[in-house]
């Protein structure tokens, strides 16, 4: 297999990004309510977070969220660790103590966790031996270590290979299990199910939704779509064409499920997974092709703008 890594650099570092904004974003969001989230008395008892760490053999990374002020100092902690990640300060090494850390906030209290953050928690690994650490970046000029002179370059290539193929092959898992269980439930399979999913009082962001799901065609068409695209994602998204097509469709979807729904986190990090599969030489066409098309309008502008003057000069 063709190591290509490098070639998708852009995509993973973008990736990179998004998902350090969302850990921030989530960190902030919890400081204010820190103590009853996390605390000793918090929903989910102390002891359950002692039972889960021992049963995974985890009890070394055990942290005191009991004491007094102990959640509010992990939650800042992780708001550094995210801005770091963020702009690549520290690279792998902040990275792989970012993702202990919300590993261990999950442990603590998981009825905070939401689908997004299970795609972070298994992508989040091959994203941190993938070659995302080389765009958007703030460099620090300070010397480091460079383990990588140690290390001959084909095994280098490869371990970078498999975090890029890693991540991808966890998306279309994603996709294609979450697929297998609708297939499991009735309403998906008589075509009723996103009747329900937009009309739960917690979901239904809009009037719309209501007005929507009047149409017998648009609830029918809707589901099976949704299916549809969630099993076929995993094999056409290798496609050299076809990825654009599958990879736009995910975006129409998720911006409704996002726009109808509120279901933010999930959208949003699946929408920022895309970009993993985007070469960096189709963003540079796209940049092009974007550039181009500003250009023209500039000039189109312009044009009109001087005729506009000349005409009344004339007059």
């Amino acid at each position: 297999m063709k190591n290509t890594s490098g070639n998708y650099s852009l995509g993973l570092s973008a990736y990179r990004v998004f998902i350090g904004i969302l850990i921030l974003k989530n960190s902030i969001f919890y400081l204010p309510m820190a103590e009853q989230l996390f605390g000793g008395d918090a929903i989910v008892p102390i002891e359950f977070f002692w039972i889960n760490l021992t049963s995974y053999n985890l009890s070394f990374l055990a942290y005191p969220f009991e004491l007094q002020y102990a959640p509010q100092l992990y939650l800042i902690t992780l708001i550094v660790l995210s801005s770091l990640f963020i702009f690549a300060i520290g690279k792998r090494f902040v990275g792989a103590i970012l993702f202990i850390g919300i590993l261990v906030l999950g442990y603590r209290n998981n009825l905070v966790l939401d689908g997004s953050d299970n795609v972070i928690m298994v992508t989040m690994p091959f994203l941190l031996i993938s070659n995302a650490f080389n765009h958007l970046t703030l460099t620090i000029n300070r010397q480091y270590i460079n383990f990588s002179n140690l290390i001959p370059d084909v095994i280098i290539k490869n371990i970078l290979m498999i975090g890029h193929y890693g991540i991808m092959i966890q998306i279309c898992i994603v996709y294609f299990f979450t697929a297998l269980h609708k297939l499991q439930g009735e309403v998906w399979l008589n075509g009723t199910a996103v009747y329900y999913t937009m009309r739960v009082n917690e979901f239904r962001a809009t009037d719309y939704n209501i007005l929507l799901t009047k149409n017998h065609y648009f609830v029918v068409l809707s589901t099976y779509f949704t299916v549809f695209w969630e099993l076929s994602f995993a094999f056409l998204v290798w496609g050299k064409y076809s990825k654009y097509i599958i990879l736009f469709l995910g975006v129409i979807l998720h911006l409704g499920i996002w726009i109808f729904m509120r279901i933010d986190n999930f959208s949003w990090v699946l929408i920022a997974s895309y970009f993993v599969f985007i070469s960096n030489k189709d963003y540079f066409k796209i940049l092009r092709f974007i550039t181009k098309i500003n250009n023209s309008i500039i000039n189109t502008l312009n044009s009109k703008f001087i005729i506009s003057n000349e005409t009344n000069k004339d007059k």
